[in-house]
């Protein structure tokens, strides 16, 4: 089969680098008023949640239905975590500008960066794919969180080190502007979607994480 017939990988990657690119500008579009950006981050999550099985169809279709049904909870989740993100910036500058360093200053800003990560990570995912309380999706969220530890440590690991490449420098930026938000969305989609399959199949020892 030739490079450019519509099952050879080459064509596939293209198709998805497009998709991811189209999803990335829908984001950023529907971020803009700033206050819409957790309704835009469960609209993406909602899209590539499907992309890891390959059942995405139309992205932009399924991104404007995703983000209606869910603007809602996704802004009310976004009025919980700006300010969450906002006072880790602030810890972070308090620890940076310090002119001693202080093991209990910096011990205290990582555990509240933990938390604040632990407390977020899972509830967009979990907004886009399931019908449920706010309060249930944070429960829930904390508990994946602490149930399946070890997946949770790496995926921060993953994120952060997204984070860390996107912000290496001027040029990375612009890169991570056109493609980032995405790229980290889907990081947290894969690992994500293997554990709500595992919860949904009836995982004998954490069957009760999913509170309706």
């Amino acid at each position: 089969m030739g490079m450019f017939s519509q099952n050879s990988g080459f064509v596939k990657f293209m198709t998805r680098a497009f998709d991811v690119l189209w999803l990335n500008f829908l984001w950023l579009v529907f971020s803009l008023p700033i206050i819409t950006i957790g309704a835009s981050t469960c609209a993406a999550f909602s899209v590539t949640l499907k992309m890891v099985d390959e059942e995405e169809g139309y992205v932009g279709r399924q991104f404007v239905k995703a983000f209606k049904e869910n603007f809602k909870q996704g802004t009310l989740m976004w009025l919980i975590t700006a300010p969450c993100v906002y006072a880790c910036y602030l810890i972070w500058q308090i620890v940076i500008k310090a002119e001693e360093i202080n093991f209990l200053v910096i011990l205290g800003a990582i555990i509240f960066t933990a938390l604040v990560i632990v407390f977020n990570i899972y509830t967009y995912p979990m907004i886009a794919r399931y019908e449920n309380t706010l309060k249930n999706i944070i429960k829930n969220s904390l508990g994946i969180s602490l149930i399946y530890f070890w997946k949770t440590v790496l995926l921060v690991l993953l994120v952060g080190l997204e984070i860390a490449i996107i912000c290496w420098n001027r040029y990375t930026l612009v890169a991570g502007l056109l493609i980032g938000p995405e790229f980290i969305i889907y990081t947290i989609s894969g690992i994500a979607k293997r554990i709500f399959r595992k919860i949904e199949a009836g995982d004998s020892s954490n069957s009760g994480t999913i509170n309706q």
